[in-house]
């Protein structure tokens, strides 16, 4: 087994980043969270994380990484929708330097956080590390998909793990994707997009900071990706669990996948050709989640790493309410 003794999280005060920094903290592991300058780390720095400023876009002081024994990059641009340079910048080329970094300050492990979207998404009832990837339907996509292959490239450099969450990671410290979800629930306006049949799996946030140390822990071959997913549920199904927890009436209207896709596929060339600022209200990559099953294993972690994630969808949610509701983001 790996010892952690001293680790550096980037985007540390992001909703990973914040979760997985007070789980290491939990486990005893003094925890130095890299963030970028002029952002907020109040909140991590009261859970005793040793804060350093840093813009990875740049190439960084080794120093910063000085007595790191693990570095789990976080850090990345989310979205579906922004300009290719950005991404570039931040996912890929900031990639390069925390790992020279890491390298640098003799780091031994270097975990890396990707996404099932290097996977196109045309449907998998049994996905696992092996699918083939290389999806380039959107910045966020290509890049995770250069940044892999680059990682593959350094593996002799340094230990490198590459994880790989759920569809849909949730939990506590999420302002990106539940605070809509309820927000479109609470209005009466989601709706379901084939019905809301199709399945994938997802990931509770404490469950995915556990598989992380569990990861960072490992011994064997460097570059070994790994999937952290919890239950295989319907859409229809976390629709009905988030509608029940937060005390919403569950959405029942539905649209066929063909008219959802085409809606995306004139609103993002509007976006292109005028060009309108803001996000469009539907993407292609948003709308392809319903296309089909969107189920990946997460046989080989929970076989190599031991990796068992304890909390359950509907006790995630209520862990997830009772943050929102003390940060004021829900109100009873």
């Amino acid at each position: 087994m790996s010892i952690i003794t001293r680790a550096l999280v980037t985007g540390a005060n992001g909703f990973i980043g914040s979760n997985l920094c007070a789980a290491l903290l939990r486990h005893g592991i003094a925890t130095r969270g890299l963030i970028l300058p002029g952002t907020d780390a109040k909140e991590i720095a009261a859970l005793g994380v040793e804060v350093v400023e840093a813009d990875i876009t740049k190439p960084l002081d080794a120093a910063g990484f000085t007595g790191v024994s693990h570095v789990f990059h976080l850090a990345a641009i989310p979205l579906d929708w922004s300009p290719l340079e950005l991404f570039m910048h931040v996912n890929f080329q900031g990639t390069q330097n925390v790992l020279d970094a890491a390298v640098a300050a003799g780091a031994v492990h270097f975990v890396h956080m990707s996404s099932l979207a290097v996977h196109p998404y045309t449907g998998y009832s049994n996905g696992d590390e092996n699918t083939p990837r290389g999806w380039k339907i959107n910045g966020y996509t290509i890049t995770k998909n250069l940044t892999e292959d680059f990682l593959q490239n350094q593996r002799e450099r340094i230990m490198i793990t590459v994880i790989r969450p759920g569809i849909m990671p949730y939990g506590p410290g999420d302002r990106l994707s539940m605070p809509g979800i309820l927000d479109a629930i609470t209005r009466g306006i989601y709706r379901h997009v084939g019905g809301g049949k199709t399945r994938m799996c997802v990931s509770y946030v404490g469950n995915l900071a556990n598989g992380m140390i569990l990861a960072a822990q490992r011994e064997g071959a460097s570059g070994e990706a790994y999937i952290l997913a919890d239950e295989i549920i319907t859409w229809r199904e976390l629709l009905d669990t988030i509608a029940d927890v937060f005390g919403k009436p569950a959405p029942q209207g539905s649209i066929p996948f063909a008219l959802a896709f085409t809606a995306a596929v004139v609103m993002e060339t509007v976006w292109r050709v005028l060009p309108l600022k803001g996000v469009p209200m539907l993407t292609r990559y948003r709308i392809d989640l319903f296309r089909g099953d969107l189920v990946f294993s997460s046989v080989k972690a929970k076989r190599e790493l031991g990796y068992a994630p304890a909390v359950t969808l509907r006790e995630g949610m209520k862990l997830t309410r009772e943050w929102y509701l003390k940060q004021g983001i829900i109100s009873e």
